[in-house]
């Protein structure tokens, strides 16, 4: 599974509250939460944490670990890989705990809480072909000696009813150890780091990778972006791949009109070295402020760009979805009993047409070229099911785990039906750029809109009464997209699965094209 030149590609919709490094530099004062633990004290491929808590408001007080967290729709059920968990009082005094359940303890006498203290394993071991007991492995952690990847939804918990109080990390760890992160880091020792969060959604956004460094530095008009990787080969791939992409992010913040929602990103890349010259295998996971991408393949340089290439042009445009535009589900996403939002089509599916969109525009990508990946887009979309609508796909996301890709193909081939729709009834001068810039003028990442609002609030942002019908038929129906019908108005001929060029444009098809792909 996922070999040769197939990759696992997990995309999250974590957002946290707000997150970003500037928001982390405020919390220290107000520290809720504060964690400890030595990653130079690994026993066992287990990590002892402790946590020091002021005394909670009840007398019965809940501690628990994510049953999943965004972006994944299986249960990870993190708490499994928690063991001694215990609570004392000031005085050193044990209190009662009872498990609740694999996630959960309930702990009481809470207002006289103090310290909690527990064991961690890690979730897998080593990044290969196989899978062990988890599938979503860019969402878990693995410990060693030399190497940690922290997804903090493994090491540390929150009390229900308290995910909105600041914490404090702070790491003891070798010298030689550099954390790859997006979270602010306040310490100034070698031998420690100490790591400000202004929610457990902000936290859980933010994972670290710990190695001996081997970063580079992309700097842009308006962001800076940090490659930090290590591989278990020995060598140094940073400055290679930050070369490669830096092209790509010149573009995308170009097609962004270098208005971008955040100034700092973090590519936090581990690759685990394949010997047997025999495939490879991906994983990625995605979030506000960075993107974790984990690797098992051969030591070839062009094979490890060409698919962190990919990967870095759909996650980067996350930065757009849902970290700037997104609904309540997601601002006050509940780790252990979530409700999704419906709208997948927006946040995948649109992120994933931009990813298509931008290459041909920017004039990086062929006519032919983009042609192609149209025609690979609508054969995969075709095995799927086709009486599943995207919204209820979106709202059952873990009961239909097997239909979830279909986001990346038929949601970006909605996108482009819909993109090419907006031109022609605003004469050219409207797209799913300008809707998207719309919404997230009116919203933002401050002010999440309402899940069964948004549809409505793009009719009346757009002002064109004729979206009502498309949205009903093809994103909240299961009508089959009208990409024959789209792409001839833009020139090309969708037959029997190929894509073709018209030769003879009319000048309307020509007006299209050009408003559509700048060619």
């Amino acid at each position: 599974m996922f070999q040769k030149s197939l990759f696992l590609l997990v995309a999250t919709l974590l957002l946290g509250c707000n997150a970003s490094k500037k928001l982390s530099r405020n919390t220290a004062e107000n520290v809720f939460y504060s964690y400890q633990t030595n990653l130079a004290q690994l026993q066992d491929d287990k990590l002892s944490v402790i946590l020091n808590i002021p005394g909670l408001e009840e007398n019965t007080a809940t501690y628990c670990f994510p049953k999943i967290v965004p972006g994944i729709y299986g249960a990870m059920d993190f708490g499994q890989y928690v063991q001694n968990l215990k609570a004392y009082d000031n005085d050193g005094n044990e209190l009662a705990v009872r498990k609740a359940d694999v996630n959960c303890w309930e702990i009481e006498r809470a207002s006289e809480i103090s310290t909690i203290t527990y064991d961690v394993d890690d979730v897998f071991e080593v990044f290969n072909f196989n899978f062990g007991n988890t599938y979503y492995r860019s969402a878990a952690s693995t410990f060693s000696d030399s190497t940690f990847i922290i997804n903090n939804n493994c090491l540390f918990g929150y009390f229900r009813g308290y995910t909105d109080k600041a914490f404090q990390i702070s790491m003891d760890k070798p010298s030689e150890l550099y954390a790859a992160t997006s979270l602010m880091n306040t310490s100034r020792r070698p031998e420690q780091d100490l790591f400000t969060a202004s929610s457990y959604h902000e936290l859980v956004d933010n994972p670290i990778m710990y190695s001996e460094p081997d970063t580079a530095i992309i700097s842009l008009p308006n962001i800076s972006v940090e490659v930090a990787c290590f591989s278990s080969s020995g060598r140094n791939i940073a400055k290679d791949i930050a070369k490669h992409i830096e092209p790509l992010l010149i573009n995308q913040t170009a097609y962004l009109n270098n208005q971008l929602p955040v100034d700092e990103y973090t590519f936090i890349i581990y690759h685990n070295l394949n010997t047997e010259q025999n495939g490879y295998m991906g994983d990625g996971l995605e979030h506000s402020n960075s993107t974790l991408i984990l690797f098992y393949m051969p030591l070839d340089i062009d094979v490890i760009k060409e698919n962190i290439y990919g990967i870095a042009s759909h996650e980067f445009f996350h930065i757009l979805m849902p970290l700037g535009l997104h609904s309540e589900e997601i601002e006050y996403y509940d780790f252990n009993q979530p409700e999704f939002s419906k709208h997948l089509w927006l946040y995948e599916g649109m992120t994933e047409y931009f990813t298509m969109h931008m290459p041909i525009t920017t004039g990086a990508q062929s006519l032919d070229e983009f042609t192609g990946i149209l025609e690979r887009k609508i054969r995969d979309m075709e095995t799927f099911n086709t009486d599943l609508s995207l919204t209820e796909l979106s709202k059952q996301p873990m009961e239909h785990q097997d239909q979830y890709y279909n986001v990346y193909l038929k949601g970006a081939l909605l996108n482009l039906c819909l993109d090419i729709r907006l031109r022609e009834l605003s004469k050219g001068s409207y797209g799913v750029q300008n809707l998207v810039a719309d919404l997230t003028e009116q919203y933002g990442k401050n002010k999440p809109f309402k899940d069964d609002q948004l549809f409505s609030e793009m009719v009346e942002i757009t002002g064109f009464n004729e979206l009502e019908s498309f949205i009903n038929h093809y994103i909240d129906g299961t009508t089959p997209l009208p990409l024959e019908e789209m792409l001839m108005k833009v020139g090309l001929r969708l037959e029997n699965g190929h894509v073709k060029t018209i030769e003879t444009l009319t000048n309307q098809q020509q007006f299209m094209r050009k408003a559509w792909i700048n060619q």
